[in-house]
């Protein structure tokens, strides 16, 4: 495919196999990674200015932030219905530890609110 909007999955840099930002997408304010782990490894990421919600996309596992651990419930697949989410606010540095691939959706911030965890209704 020939388009300036298709990214194709596996283009981004490590540790994401999807990098989309404002810049790359041209708009300003959200943001979408994919990152997969393989075998509970984990990744060591910073909100900046862009507060986040990490949900799996496959598989499962958890969110360290703040001296706080949130679990993410296991899934097969993003068919398998809704999933949990956790919240992380601007200026955090965290780290999710899991198997499987975990959407990380941003969006550009000012206020930091607690982080949280929304379970799956």
């Amino acid at each position: 495919m020939h388009s300036k909007l298709y990214i194709p999955a596996r283009s981004a840099e490590l540790p994401y196999t999807v990098d989309i930002t404002p810049e790359s997408a041209g708009w300003t304010e959200s943001s979408l990674q994919v990152l997969e782990l393989d075998d509970s490894q984990s990744a060591e990421l910073h909100t900046g200015n862009t507060e986040v919600m990490v949900l799996p996309l496959a598989g499962g596992g958890s969110v360290e932030c703040d001296d706080e651990t949130f679990d993410l419930t296991p899934r097969a697949s993003v068919f398998d219905g809704p999933s949990d989410m956790v919240y992380i606010g601007i200026g955090k540095e965290y780290r999710i530890t899991g198997e499987g691939r975990f959407a990380i959706c941003g969006a550009k911030a000012k206020n930091s609110f607690p982080n949280r965890r929304v379970a799956a209704a």
